[in-house]
């Protein structure tokens, strides 16, 4: 079939922590194809979290191959390609070639950098500069420990950049950052809207070993031959550089009006509301990342969401599959008979921003089996999660709706038990929704197929609401002020601050 008669197909690819999916979708917002390729996350000494940026690009490259040649099959041509990425992650390059495996999110190896930077009192700072708190996730702590640490490589190191910013080097030969991945750096001043000067002082690098920075609409042409051949594309198709995965969850859900929450939980969990311009949490409770034009995303984030349930999985349950977590939580009642879990696994990010603080067990009984330690696990969670709820319900004043998405809605106990903590009807969304989508949003507004992104508010559709309990949502009312002095308890004064 001649490709001239084939219809067109946008892509969007989503490069996630633990793997990348790549859905094309029809110019009606129709699911035409998707594909996934998974990746491994090293942690060769305790707090580390590092990926081989060159495996996992290949495996990028083969998810996109995958999926054009689904899209061929279907009859399609794809034509169009935008990006989803994870934040926060750093490789030093050196000629073109990474010097080390790229530093993710999850690491905290920072963490002592970072501490004395809380010490020193310079968390207002930084978050009134850049929306982003001092956390070892940011850049600012990874540069400074790779100068003290790794000097040779951070000496060397000609630039520094993320994963999506070294695939865009190897196929136009450019240096280039979406201002949504460089506003989540901690780099960023959101004032002036380009790197900050003082913050790279201390750092100790130079603007010229950044990206440039360029509109999340950005669209390059041009793709070098090698690289479109290796991915079955044509040589004229469109790439839209796109934006970070958490904005994009937002967007891919239609969560753009004033009071619209979008509430995740994949490997780390989050809570997000889209507003017009930066704002800050009085308490520094919350980050703050660009969209697009007149659109920021205000979040709080969980280190340990789906993580923690795996762990449980592989650390408690022999490995058992997934539908037999869910039959044994879905036996044991709300609470889980005494057992708690702090799910602190990795450390905290939202509220108090403490990466040194891990997971506690509570109240463990000889009665306790396998099904009280996979409900406590999710249970755990909802708590966490509803503790970067909050602020953002401060935030948005009155809530409209609650819009979820993640791949914790398979588990209808799971869901149930968020809807009763948070203690509000939850919006479960079907597909087209998610990042990947977020980022063909941002394709299609990038070439003026929609004059606006509220345009894709009406392509999201509510696949099902799932209402809280009123009994179990008082119960689990009162488990979560227990949760909370728990908290204070085990890690009081964690990272608390105001910005008055």
């Amino acid at each position: 079939m001649n490709s001239l008669t084939l219809s067109e197909a946008t892509l969007g690819v989503d490069i996630g922590t633990t793997g990348c999916r790549c859905v094309a979708y029809s110019d009606q917002a129709e699911v035409v194809t998707n594909a996934e390729r998974l990746y491994p996350t090293s942690s060769p000494k305790p707090g580390w979290a590092e990926q081989d940026p060159d495996f996992v690009l290949a495996q990028v490259e083969e998810c996109i191959r995958d999926a054009v040649q689904s899209v061929q099959m279907a009859n399609y041509r794809v034509t169009l390609i935008s990006f989803s990425a994870v934040n926060h992650g750093i490789i030093p390059l050196s000629r073109g070639e990474p010097l080390r495996p790229c530093i993710i999110w999850a690491d905290n190896r920072s963490t002592s950098i970072t501490e004395q930077w809380r010490l020193e009192g310079r968390q207002k700072e930084f978050y009134s500069r850049t929306c982003c708190p001092i956390h070892p996730m940011y850049l600012p702590g990874k540069l400074v420990w790779l100068a003290k640490e790794e000097p040779e490589a951070f000496q060397r190191a000609e630039r520094f950049l993320s994963l999506k910013e070294l695939l865009f080097y190897r196929w136009f030969g450019r240096f280039v950052i979406d201002a949504s991945i460089a506003s989540s750096t901690g780099l960023f001043n959101v004032h002036t809207f380009d790197w900050d000067e003082e913050i790279l002082g201390l750092t100790g690098i130079k603007r010229e070993q950044l990206s440039e920075v360029v509109s999340t609409t950005e669209v390059f042409e041009g793709i070098k031959r090698e690289a479109s051949e290796r991915l079955g594309l044509s040589a004229d198709v469109r790439v839209v550089i796109g934006a970070g995965d958490g904005v994009l969850s937002s967007l891919g859900a239609g969560a753009l009006s004033s009071g619209e929450v979008t509430v995740m939980i994949g490997t780390s969990g989050a809570a997000r509301i889209t507003v017009s311009e930066p704002r800050l949490d009085s308490q520094g409770r919350t980050w703050c990342y660009y969209l697009a034009p007149g659109a920021w995303v205000v979040g709080g984030a969980i280190n340990n969401a789906g993580l923690t349930l795996q762990w449980v999985r592989e650390k408690w349950l022999n490995g058992v599959s997934f539908e037999e977590i869910e039959g044994l939580a879905a036996q044991i009642s709300p609470g889980s008979e005494g057992l708690m879990l702090l799910p602190f696994l990795t450390g905290e990010r939202s509220p108090n921003w403490d990466p040194s603080i891990r997971a506690a067990l509570i109240g463990l009984d000889l009665a306790h089996g396998p099904g009280h330690f996979a409900r406590a696990a999710m249970e755990g969670v909802a708590y966490r999660l509803k503790s970067v709820f909050e602020p953002i319900v401060e935030l948005a004043g009155e809530v409209q709706s609650v819009r979820i998405g993640g791949g914790f809605v398979v588990s209808s106990t799971w869901v149930q038990i968020v809807a009763d903590v948070l203690n509000t009807p939850l919006q479960i969304l079907g597909e087209p929704q998610g990042s990947a989508f977020g980022a063909v949003v941002l394709a299609w507004l990038a070439i003026g197929k929609i004059k606006t992104l509220n345009e894709c508010t009406s392509l999201s559709q509510i696949n099902r609401v799932v209402y809280p309990n009123p009994q179990q949502a008082k119960f689990y009312g009162n488990q979560y002020s227990h949760y909370r002095q728990l908290y204070d308890r085990l890690y009081r004064g964690a990272g608390s601050f105001s910005t008055r």
